[in-house]
């Protein structure tokens, strides 16, 4: 049945949008029920909308929605105040033969499977069918068919075993109950599966060693977020990387004085700027409070000889005369420099 949709009459009563084809193409499949309807909004307000005013329009909370952005914000797709736009190039696939399951990376573009697709690759995939079955207990709940879909193409595309899978199911569904929404969808899924692919996660003891990663990061988000001045809660997959990453190279101490330093310098609270501090430190081979504090002295002291150069330039014997030009000017004559 082919759908069409009407020229004229109420629903254009308030005039239209443009959508980008993309929002149907790359990310209608993945992206969370609320992740699209929230862009909608910010496309109806001609591209700018609060936290606030999305939360109001959909019955949820400030903090709810500002979690769910933070998909969109790290696809490129939409900045905050202070952020610079950048133009992210569109993905070119690239082909590859299925014999190359394991060295492949989770895309967007996955292939796309009719319901008679994957009723078929469970009939000739015990270990599928096991996975669509089991997957609804991990869950509590009947499976949609672009879950269905993602999980045909995460074990018979993408190479990942089963019980790999079901483990990053479980933990997608505390992350929503945690958040008391399922405002995380597939996209989130893939791309924690994209991240073990790339990691080399292919047995149960490396995926409860990542779980146990993912957990601590969480931890330690809660400490860097109240000491940063972060409003929201929940950290990213990229988020809580980058404070995972910060953990094995620092104490919590150190990771602190970063973050002082960063509020210091900046108006608003910025991981990215913690970031870079933490890998000069590292690259200098920083590792205690007292190597903070000599390279802090040095600083200065470098600081401190470039001003004096500065000013022994700026005090230097001028190129005039001042007695001269006194002198000139009583006799109110023409000054020469």
């Amino acid at each position: 049945m082919d759908y069409n949709i009407v020229p004229i009459g109420g629903i254009w009563a308030n005039g239209g949008f443009n959508v980008p084809v993309a929002l149907v193409d790359k990310y209608i499949k993945f992206a969370s029920e609320y992740q699209l309807k929230a862009l909608l909004i910010i496309l109806s307000a001609n591209g700018k909308s609060s936290s606030s005013e999305i939360a109001k329009k959909l019955g949820i909370t400030s903090s709810d929605v500002e979690e769910f952005m933070e998909y969109w914000l790290e696809e490129g797709v939409v900045i905050t105040d202070g952020m610079e736009a950048k133009v992210v190039p569109a993905p070119v696939p690239i082909e590859e033969p299925k014999t190359e399951k394991s060295s492949k990376k989770i895309q967007i573009t996955a292939p796309t499977l009719t319901p008679k697709d994957i009723v078929q690759a469970a009939q000739e995939n015990e270990e599928i069918a096991d996975l669509l079955n089991e997957s609804q207990v991990v869950l509590g709940r009947t499976l949609s068919h672009n879950e269905r879909e993602m999980l045909v193409n995460m074990v018979d595309f993408y190479g990942m075993k089963a019980e790999i899978v079901l483990m990053i199911l479980q933990y997608w569904r505390s992350v929503n109950e945690k958040e008391n929404s399922r405002a995380k969808g597939v996209a989130y899924v893939l791309k924690i599966a994209q991240n073990w692919l790339d990691e080399g996660i292919d047995t149960i003891e490396a995926a409860e060693e990542k779980l146990m990663q993912l957990e601590k990061s969480n931890k330690l988000w809660k400490e860097v977020a109240a000491l940063a001045g972060i409003e929201h809660k929940k950290p990213t997959i990229k988020q809580g990387e980058m404070v995972l990453g910060w953990s094995n190279d620092f104490s919590f101490e150190l990771i602190s004085v970063a973050i002082e330093q960063m509020k210091e310098n900046t108006a608003s609270p910025s991981l990215p700027y913690v970031d870079k501090i933490l890998k000069a430190w590292k690259k200098k081979g920083i590792k205690t409070l007292s190597d903070v504090e000599k390279e802090s002295k040095e600083f200065e002291k470098s600081k401190a000889e470039k001003k004096s150069k500065t000013e022994d330039k700026i005090e230097g014997a001028p190129s005039y005369d001042l007695n001269e030009i006194m002198k000139n000017a009583r006799n109110n004559t023409d000054i020469k420099f």
